[in-house]
């Protein structure tokens, strides 16, 4: 099925690696220019390397003043954007005394104002251009509160009101705003993770306790990064025209809610 991507300039913050690199890698296969935005160079090299035609661009999200910049050299080198993904793939683990202040702020700043900051940026230039999508990556703790995550579950509950009063807001002017829902996805992130996942460790190996994990998936198995990426580029295009304001689960039918 043709996506009606070819050409399509596209923005991938933390793209590179895990999710990321997957979603740029995909939407670079459809036939987008793809800018890549990650905050470490070696890494971005790297990704780079891996992502035929890719651009990458040194930014720190959680950095207003970057972030600006990296919409101003986008657009510089590619003349406009018409795909945004913000993907910062972080996880602030631990219950109330646990987690200090200071380290709640930081995060914030990268999962919620760090895709504010990117939205205020880039959507003059969409609204110029005639449209575009703006697809924000966020976690399953945004709709499954968890005591031992009680920082992630703030922050991407915020990116969900933020996603659907955005959409709202853009809808007008054809850029359609909405998010996908990783859960049970095998990447960097979750495999730093370790034992974290509302799991107590009991001496097992890590493979055995992703064993009972992908136990409670309904697929019976975790899912890949590439079943994110699919979502974000049907997401990303024309395909997805009647879409505005939605969050899509991808996560073998592991989340419970029904709405």
């Amino acid at each position: 099925m043709d996506l009606g991507l070819t050409d399509k300039v596209a923005l991938v913050t933390g793209g590179s690696s895990g999710i990321g690199l997957a979603i740029a890698a995909r939407l670079a296969a459809e036939g987008c220019k793809v800018a890549i935005a990650g905050r470490q160079k070696a890494k971005l090299d790297k990704a780079v390397a891996d992502v035929p035609g890719a651009r990458g661009f040194a930014a720190d999200v959680s950095d207003a003043a970057q972030v600006a910049r990296l919409i101003d050299e986008v657009i510089a080198a590619f003349d406009r954007i018409d795909i945004v993904v913000s993907n910062a793939g972080t996880h602030l683990p631990g219950r109330l005394e646990d987690v200090e202040t200071g380290a709640l702020a930081r995060h914030l700043d990268t999962k919620v104002l760090g895709p504010w900051e990117l939205a205020k940026r880039v959507a003059p230039h969409m609204r110029k251009q005639g449209g575009g999508r703006f697809i924000v990556i966020i976690g399953q703790a945004g709709k499954v509160p968890q005591a031992n995550g009680i920082a992630s579950t703030i922050s991407n509950a915020a990116q969900h009101a933020f996603v659907k009063s955005l959409s709202d807001d853009l809808a007008r002017d054809n850029i359609l705003v909405n998010a996908v829902c990783p859960s049970r996805i095998k990447s960097p992130l979750t495999h730093a993770l370790g034992t974290l996942h509302n799991e107590v460790y009991l001496g097992r190996s890590l493979e055995q306790q992703e064993t009972r994990w992908g136990a409670e998936v309904p697929l019976g198995r975790w899912g890949t990064p590439d079943d994110i990426a699919n979502a974000v580029a049907f997401l990303a295009s024309e395909r997805a025209r009647f879409i505005v304001g939605a969050n899509i689960d991808v996560d073998g039918g592991h989340q419970r809610m029904i709405f």
